[in-house]
């Protein structure tokens, strides 16, 4: 569900972005920024938000093996770990595509490396977290005889977590692209 608004979010982010490049002029210094600046923001912003993705994930699996803990406590800690990762990925990829669109903003130029990063930050702990940390869960229930049945959407999450973001990327771009020509 927060996928679902993340990329609402992103797509609105698109929209207005690139409506405002678009639509407004100003000779306001404190709106001209540096390429050079902002790329490094979204430096930043990358590596801050992967290391905090990779802890998390490393934190899920590590959940599986506490001591002195019955499975479903387990399994608690497990989701408690995925769901803050899923919440700092949402988080991150929002926070890259507007540096990508202030990057091409502030450069005159789409900047396609940046939504690209974007987006390969967005598809690694997607792939992560929906094909083997879910996997690992399921293996996890049954193993320990809290499988309740069922069918596990989470690959069927995990392909839509890839075309997606991919899309709305590149629908960024486009919008300040648009937003850019005059």
């Amino acid at each position: 569900m927060l996928s679902f608004f993340t990329f609402i979010i992103v797509a609105l982010i698109g929209l207005m972005m690139g409506t405002i490049y678009k639509r407004s002029f100003s000779d306001l210094q404190i709106l001209r920024f540096k390429p050079s600046r902002v790329a490094y923001i979204f430096s930043v912003t990358a590596l801050i938000f992967a290391l905090i993705c990779g802890f998390l994930s490393y934190k899920a699996i590590l959940a599986f093996s506490a001591k002195d803990a019955l499975p479903e406590d387990k399994a608690h800690f497990f989701e408690d770990y995925q769901s803050m990762l899923v919440f700092f990925l949402s988080i991150g990829f929002i926070l890259m595509i507007i540096f990508s669109n202030l990057h091409s903003f502030a450069s005159k130029k789409i900047s396609w490396v940046f939504y690209l990063q974007a987006y390969g930050f967005y598809a690694a702990f997607s792939v992560m977290d929906n094909f083997f940390l879910q996997d690992t869960f399921i293996h996890f229930k049954k193993v320990n005889q809290l499988w309740e049945g069922g069918f596990s959407f989470a690959s069927i999450a995990g392909y839509i977590g890839l075309i997606v973001p991919a899309g709305l990327a590149v629908f960024n771009g486009y919008m300040t692209y648009w937003g850019l020509k005059k």
